[in-house]
């Protein structure tokens, strides 16, 4: 309506205080409720709709980062030493496409799209925090929250001591939340973006989605993307069968998820609050006054659409392995596929919990903060 977007258009001119008082005016608290139960219903996974489109959406990120060959514990290492780019085309191709898909959603379904927007407050010692512990657990573990379905999906070697690591993790974070809370309180700042302060949408996604890709490009002519496969392309292999893809393929793909997850379930894509819902689902069995205690599980708890999003994630991978004919993924004590190995139990254990630890302090994984955030334009 005219009021939103005039108070939109008159951002970039506030302070961050005056800034994030607009934001809260932008719609009425008849809106917001409306909102807020128009996305509970989306995300409502009784609703056949929503739940065909999120394990459709989880099957094609599960598919997508098995091609992508990001899931590979090796290629993640490898990336945060800067001697294989695999991991960095793929995200930033998916960041570069996420932010051109938010745009045309802000056109096509305006008021999901206001939706993915309402975000509650960011924290910006969180960010920096949670972003440092997330970085190194997905360098010493070889994974990151959405990669660890990956890695269920075509048989890595201990990922499930991984996945129980961070399933741990993020109930310990949910228990000890509240005095995190308290001590960071006093950081917290408005959620705030790009767009509020250089109100053109749609040219700033277009230019950073160039710029993004411009990158991609420049790696790929220094690094060719078959060079630094930890295994060859088979021989004569067609795009079915064929172990990998171009990563930016994958990234692509990726990126693209954010049109069905705004539109249908009116979100964006994101990993590591369905490990904070599944670990928090005991809280169904307590006293309501239990919940004030630990806000982190109870309001996660109920994110049920993306606890279906990530098992269809290991569908996805294990649908990938299948189709190369190397091994049968839904076996997952045989061998490992094409012969990836994981990482060490203290490995999988420590990465698993500074990546939950991490992702949770900052509210945000690689694709909650990363591909979705720079997709939203966000600042923090």
């Amino acid at each position: 309506n005219t009021t939103t977007r005039f108070a939109f258009k008159s951002l970039h001119k506030m302070t961050s205080k005056e800034r994030a008082t607009a934001n809260d005016q932008a719609y009425s608290p008849l809106d917001k409720d409306s909102n807020a139960q128009l996305c509970r219903q989306m995300q409502d996974m009784s609703n056949p709709l929503s739940f065909f489109v999120t394990v459709c959406m989880g099957t094609v990120f599960g598919f997508a980062l098995n091609r992508g060959r990001v899931f590979e514990p090796a290629v993640i290492m490898d990336q945060f030493l800067f001697t294989r780019w695999i991991m960095m085309k793929m995200f930033l191709s998916a960041a570069a496409t996420s932010t051109l898909c938010i745009s045309l959603m802000k056109e096509l379904t305006p008021r999901q799209y206001a939706m993915v927007r309402d975000k509650p407050m960011s924290n910006l010692l969180g960010c920096v925090v949670g972003g440092a512990l997330l970085g190194a657990g997905m360098a010493i573990g070889g994974m990151c929250p959405g990669m660890v379905l990956a890695q269920i999906g075509a048989g890595v070697p201990n990922c499930f001591i991984s996945l129980a690591a961070i399933l741990s993790g993020a109930l310990i974070y949910g228990l000890i939340e509240p005095y995190i809370r308290s001590w960071t309180a006093s950081k917290t700042i408005a959620c705030a973006y790009v767009d509020d302060i250089f109100p053109h949408r749609h040219m700033i996604s277009i230019g950073l989605a160039t710029v993004l890709f411009a990158v991609v490009l420049l790696l790929e002519l220094l690094f060719p993307w078959q060079s630094e496969l930890t295994t060859p392309l088979q021989p004569g292999c067609t795009v079915v069968t064929c172990r990998a893809w171009p990563p930016y393929v994958a990234g692509i793909l990726v990126g693209a998820l954010q049109i069905p997850a705004v539109a249908f379930i009116a979100t964006a894509i994101g990993s590591s609050s369905s490990y904070v819902c599944v670990a928090g689902q005991w809280l169904r069995y307590c006293p309501q006054e239990t919940h004030q205690h630990f806000k982190l599980l109870a309001t996660k708890m109920t994110s049920v659409w993306q606890v279906v999003y990530v098992m269809s994630a290991v569908f996805g991978s294990a649908l990938a392995v299948q189709l190369t004919g190397t091994m049968n993924a839904f076996d997952v004590t045989h061998q490992s596929f094409d012969g990836i190995k994981g990482g060490t139990v203290a490995q999988c254990i420590v990465g698993g919990l500074l990546i939950i630890f991490g992702s949770r302090f900052a509210k945000g994984c690689t694709s909650g903060h990363g591909i979705s955030g720079m997709g939203k334009l966000s600042i923090g």
